[in-house]
């Protein structure tokens, strides 16, 4: 399970910019690297959840689900105080060309981090309509896939951001292909099979969350080209 308890990132959201705006480059370098390794903890809260979360769904855990479902509030806490630092980097710094498009390209990561947290809440909420544990050996190895590339993807995201390497979302992109490729199956596998009409929309439902918390990855890896080229993505 994440580390939740944790919450000195979140508590002092400014802590980085207090005192006066700085002048040069190297002080703007550090407010970006600050900016960075917040965003870079708070993705990890969600990429430690997805396993567990998994594990928890499809073995019924709802006990484990539901502290997982309320770790949430510790993300969103967490993605909000970045969002308001990196809003005070543009107001107090002005930042311009690239260091604009980064500070830029850290809330679209940061969206997408809010998100993925959101559905991996999703995730776990589920449970209270369905019980995954009775679900035929085919259906679970497919979410369990599922999860697992999901977890890759959106990991695979962050280090890309983290290294800025423009060309890890090409990768990331072919590795989508899965998901993709996996929600068909299990939504083919639900038309043909014997799941009562709850089960079988909950898991769509949960074949969507995952296929999305893959895209929020390959989103963040995408932010890497925008910062470097200006191009929109």
């Amino acid at each position: 399970m994440p580390d939740i308890m944790n919450r000195d990132a979140a508590d002092e959201p400014f802590a980085a910019l207090e005192g006066e705006p700085p002048h040069g480059r190297l002080e703007l370098q550090d407010a970006m690297d600050e900016c960075d390794r917040r965003l870079k903890e708070v993705a990890d809260l969600v990429s430690g959840a997805i396993r567990p979360m998994t594990e928890a769904f499809l073995s019924g855990d709802t006990l484990t689900a539901n502290q997982l479902v309320a770790a949430d509030h510790e993300i969103d806490v967490r993605c909000q105080a970045l969002e308001e630092m990196g809003f005070v980097l543009i107001a107090r710094q002005g930042p311009v060309a690239r260091d604009l498009r980064r500070v830029i390209a850290v809330l679209r990561c940061v969206n997408d981090v809010l998100r993925s947290g959101d559905l991996l809440r999703h995730v776990g909420e589920s449970l209270r309509w369905i019980h995954p544990p009775s679900l035929n050996p085919k259906l679970r190895e497919t979410v369990q896939q599922l999860g697992n590339i999901s977890q890759q993807l959106f990991e695979g995201g962050i280090n890309a951001w983290m290294a800025q390497d423009a060309l890890a979302a090409n990768e990331l992109e072919e590795a989508d292909d899965e998901v993709d490729l996996l929600q068909k199956v299990l939504l083919t596998d639900l038309y043909t099979g014997e799941q009562s009409v709850e089960e079988a929309v909950s898991l769509a439902l949960i074949a969507r969350y995952y296929e999305r918390i893959a895209d929020h990855g390959v989103e963040i890896a995408r932010q890497v080209s925008f910062v470097v080229t200006g191009d929109r993505v």
